[in-house]
């Protein structure tokens, strides 16, 4: 009889002992292989001379900056921040791919380069990276930028939201800076100062939307938000429903193709899609 039973427990042990190693196997793979086939984009065209009567689209192209990132360093007499991405968005760049949730959520970085620099963030402005990865999902990370030194972050399973530097973006693989248009200046301090009062120091939720109302009040006692939907829901409280595809999971990728964006300022993504090329021109 005990032999009998230790059979089936050791079978049952070593069957779950093999799901594990396969899971394991699967998710290792996915996040140290299939995740970084797209890690960052480096133009494939030719890096070419630019100054600042260089027309705007062949400066995003060059740069990575937008209308309004460019006019703001030639109003500032600082075109040569504008050189300096230029060469850092032309250069091919080692990454670490790091822990967050052991390797079920990790993303990549890159080691701090002086010549990155975020050139015109304004209060509101979304930021956005893809370099955040689970299961070789690239669903990216975002943040609400408060000011030019402070965003506010739904950060990670298991932590709440914060306020923290602005700097570590700019160590990221990759990001965009995103600016809602046609939002005036009172009603930017308004959504930042909704944002500080209600959306900091809340708990993380991972299926924020999904059930119930996808808005319900600060208030509810299940309130909480994930990345994403943080930003979102910030700017769907004054009327901004920046998810593109209307559907109930809010994803970074939603964001970045809704037509009520415009981009700041892009790097490390691909410059030259048709979608990258629409945001800009709209």
């Amino acid at each position: 009889m005990f032999f009998y039973v230790w059979k089936r427990v050791r079978h049952r042990i070593i069957s779950v002992v093999v799901i594990c190693f396969v899971v394991y196997s699967v998710n290792y793979l996915l996040q140290a292989h299939w995740a970084h086939r797209e890690e960052y984009s480096v133009p494939e065209y030719d890096r070419v001379f630019i100054t600042e009567e260089t027309d705007r689209e062949t400066l995003f192209l060059q740069t990575g900056l937008g209308e309004q990132a460019v006019e703001k360093l030639i109003s500032e007499e600082q075109f040569e921040l504008a050189l300096k991405l230029q060469n850092a968005v032309f250069e091919p760049r080692d990454t670490d791919c790091v822990s967050l949730l052991g390797w079920f959520t990790r993303e990549d970085r890159r080691e701090e380069d002086e010549r990155i620099v975020l050139v015109d963030l304004q209060p509101g402005d979304i930021l956005l990276t893809f370099s955040t990865h689970s299961i070789g999902w690239r669903h990216g990370h975002a943040g609400l930028v408060l000011n030019e030194y402070a965003v506010l972050e739904s950060v990670s399973l298991g932590e709440r939201s914060a306020i923290v530097g602005v700097s570590h973006w700019k160590r990221y693989s990759n990001f965009v800076v995103l600016r809602v248009k046609g939002a005036d200046e009172e009603l930017k301090k308004e959504v930042v100062s909704f944002g500080r009062e209600h959306l900091n120091d809340i708990s993380y939720r991972l299926l924020a939307g999904w059930l119930g109302e996808k808005a319900p009040g600060v208030d509810e006692a299940w309130f909480g938000a994930h990345c994403s939907y943080l930003i979102w829901y910030a700017w769907n409280r004054f009327g901004y429903d920046l998810d593109s595809d209307g559907g109930r999971l809010v994803t970074c990728d939603d964001i970045l193709k809704s037509p009520l964006v415009e981009i700041v300022q892009i790097y490390g993504l691909n410059l030259e899609s048709k979608q990258k090329k629409e945001l800009l021109q709209n």
